[in-house]
Parts: structure tokens; C-alpha cells; sequence
């Protein structure tokens, strides 16, 4: 290696994201209707196999470095949905069915997944609420993170008398559906988003100081509902 080359500076590792995918499947679809148009192909029989692309995010969000398998999940189990439905194999209702079976298994799946107990229960939160609203205040000075889930109703968390150590990263791992989770930090934490939304919104509107030495990252995923950070 050329000594006068720094490390850090070679070229990004080439990875496979949602946006390419999503690329990639508007440049197939414009190369298909042109050579339809030219008599070429068919383009009806290939657009029947359009969730595929769906499918494809899908699985480029299980692939991302980020934490995204719940949105990775959701959007797989969508396009197989929408495929069986072009295909003739499944109806509309059938998807809704699907959906709702993967609502129930991820809410189930974190709820028996093993988490370390620590010491001081006010430090992880873990929030479920159903078809209502809740409103829970944080102080302890070791905030780990933890997950909070919102269907059909809201939930509001109040972090901003909380604290970490110094060079602390808690994770809040989310989960909105018909419903909200409004998450206030505190303004010396460096807030990260990695979050996704479906027919929804997944929004960070918190003041970030540079060089913050406490960092939360907000993960998850809302459908047809909403997760708000601000301060």
C-alpha cells in the first residue's frame, strides 16, 4: 500500500440500499414500457411480478448496517402479499391478514426475546400501550434505553431529566401503528434516527450539539402513525 495514501480516505464499501433498490426498479420499469411500446414484450406480464421490488427493500434494509429488521420484515411480508394477490393466490383481505399476523409476531417476539435486567429498573423503559395514552418521566442518571409500543393509542417520554455517562449510546428501539410515541431528550444528547415509516412519519426535530458526549439512537417503525423526537 502506497504509505501516502491514509486509510481512511479509500473508496466506501459498495452497499445494497433501499434507494438502489428503488432505482433500479424505476429503470426496469422504464426499460419495460419502452420495449412494450415497441411490441417487444409484454409489458402487463411483467408488471404482475411489481412487488417483487418490495420484497427487494425488504431485504436490503435486513442487510443494512442498521438496525432495521422490523421495517426489513414488514416490507418483505408486504411484497409477498401483494404477489400472491397478482398472481390470483391471495385477496386483498389476505394481506391485511398477513400484516396483522406480522403486527402480532414482532409485539410477541419482543416481548419473550431475553433482555438484561439492570440493576436499577428505572433505567431501561418498556412501554406497551393499546387503544390509549400514557405519559412516563425518566430521572435516572443511567439511562440504558429500552422499546416502547404505541397501537391505536400514544405514548409520550420525557427523557430531559434523565442522563448517561459521558460517551454513553442508549438504544430506544420504537414501534408505532395507528398511533404516536413522542420522545422529548435532553439537549446535551446527540440524537440519531434510524427509524422507518410506512404511510406515516418518523421525524427528529432535536437540537444536536456538536461533540455531544451522550448519544440516543431511536430505531423502529411507524405505519399509519407517528414517532416524534424533540426537545
Amino acid at each position: 500500500m502506497d504509505p501516502a495514501i491514509d486509510p481512511r480516505e479509500q473508496a466506501p464499501e459498495f452497499r445494497v440500499t433501499p434507494r438502489l433498490v428503488v432505482g433500479l426498479t424505476v429503470m426496469l420499469a422504464g426499460l419495460v414500457m419502452a420495449l412494450d411500446s415497441l411490441g417487444l414484450v409484454d409489458g402487463s406480464a411483467v408488471f404482475r411480478f411489481w412487488p417483487l421490488a418490495l420484497i427487494a427493500v425488504g431485504v436490503a434494509k435486513l442487510l443494512s448496517p442498521a438496525r432495521q429488521g422490523s421495517a426489513g420484515l414488514f416490507w418483505i411480508v408486504a411484497g409477498m402479499g401483494f404477489l400472491l394477490v397478482t398472481l390470483g393466490r391471495l385477496s386483498a383481505g389476505g394481506v391485511w391478514a398477513l400484516l396483522i399476523f406480522a403486527f402480532g409476531a414482532h409485539i410477541a417476539w419482543k416481548a419473550l426475546r431475553p433482555v438484561g435486567v439492570p440493576k436499577d429498573p428505572s433505567a431501561a423503559i418498556d412501554i406497551l400501550q393499546l387503544m390509549g395514552g400514557t405519559k412516563t418521566i425518566v430521572t435516572t442518571a443511567d439511562f440504558k434505553g429500552g422499546q416502547a409500543t404505541a397501537v391505536m393509542g400514544g405514548c409520550e417520554i420525557d427523557l430531559r431529566s434523565a442522563s448517561m455517562p459521558d460517551g454513553r449510546s442508549a438504544v430506544l428501539d420504537t414501534f408505532a401503528f395507528w398511533g404516536g410515541i413522542e420522545i422529548k431528550a435532553p439537549d446535551d444528547w446527540e440524537i440519531v434516527s434510524q427509524g422507518n415509516a410506512v404511510l406515516g412519519a418518523f421525524v427528529n426535530n432535536a437540537r444536536s450539539l456538536s461533540g455531544a458526549r451522550k448519544r440516543l439512537v431511536v430505531t423502529g417503525l411507524a405505519i399509519m402513525g407517528g414517532v416524534e423526537v424533540k426537545n
